[in-house]
């Protein structure tokens, strides 16, 4: 197709279809190929881009401009330029635009191809992990691929990167098992936060405080201080709207994955308690910041404070 708008969260989906364009399209890769931003774009103006599109392909069938989070509006593409070429592209080009965000302006364009990059379910997640396994004559069960997904949140470029290591460190006995995915796989940060909740929200505090503990520097310290208060904020936001996930997760700016789990964990506390643990958090945070304490002081007064609410 003559224009591709690669839109969602999913890196690796993003990645691998710009790879997939330029494999098909591009024989000279160096000389038929230009990127630019955004906001290159918006300051060169869109006419350089127009006229590499119209340009004929030297030695490959295809010429592909690429443009990374250009987010023009419905007026802008009305510009003479931009509005002849969208009306009628190039047969010898191809654009591709990659946004994380969406931009309806480009998806109402009849010209432009959607590509859906956002985040994976669990259910595709778990067969991509089985399929790549398999390729290695390796096995692993359904309850340590959710595992691996958890530890990495869904982010399909660290479980694609994880995956290698254990499939090359189980190679041996043909299985991944639970214990390699706990001795190899970082936890993602927002899984430990995750996880310190949910030990709280059961009064599981020694296990809360094994994971607190490991956070042992005076920035990873406040860092953990402020990480807290945008969960908690996140969970209380979620116990007392009625919006539908993506509503809220838009307005809070976060993924529609991160407001479900905020929603399950914030059915073990009650809106006056989330607040007043969100209070406790709010108030430490300031009194380092202040001067007015230590960040050690803080921090232990801080967690101690979270687990007595």
């Amino acid at each position: 197709m003559p224009i591709y708008l690669l839109e969602g969260e999913e890196t690796f989906f993003r990645m691998r279809a710009q790879e997939m364009i330029k494999e098909t399209c591009l024989s000279e890769p160096s000389l038929n190929y230009s990127s630019a931003t955004g906001q290159e774009i918006k300051t060169q103006g869109v006419d350089s881009l127009v006229m590499a599109l119209r340009a004929y392909p030297f030695m490959s069938e295809k010429r592909v401009a690429e443009i990374t989070e250009w987010y023009p509006t419905a007026a802008e593409l009305k510009s003479k330029s931009l509005k002849e070429y969208f009306d009628r592209p190039s047969e010898t080009s191809v654009l591709v635009i990659v946004n994380e965000k969406p931009c309806d302006a480009l998806k109402k364009q009849p010209s432009v191809t959607v590509v859906d990059c956002s985040r994976a379910s669990e259910e595709l997640l778990v067969k991509y992990i089985r399929s790549k396994a398999t390729k290695r004559n390796v096995v692993v069960a359904t309850s340590v691929c959710s595992k691996i997904i958890e530890y990495c949140q869904f982010d399909l470029v660290r479980i694609d990167k994880e995956l290698d290591k254990l499939v090359d460190y189980c190679a041996d006995k043909s299985e991944i098992d639970a214990q390699s995915v706990d001795l190899l796989v970082e936890k993602d940060d927002d899984y430990k936060i995750f996880e310190i909740v949910n030990f709280i929200a059961g009064k599981r505090y020694t296990e809360a405080y094994k994971i607190i503990s490991e956070t042992r520097t005076p920035s990873e310290k406040q860092m953990l201080i402020v990480s807290l208060y945008s969960h908690f904020r996140r969970m209380f936001y979620c116990s007392v709207t009625k919006e539908d996930n993506a509503s809220i997760a838009a307005k809070l700016g976060v993924k529609e994955y991160a407001v479900k789990m905020s929603k399950q964990q914030a059915a073990s506390f009650s809106p006056k308690r989330l607040k007043k643990v969100m209070d406790v958090l709010s108030q430490a945070d300031s009194a380092f910041k202040t001067g007015e304490k230590p960040i050690d002081n803080v921090f232990y007064e801080c967690v101690f404070g979270i687990m007595a609410e």
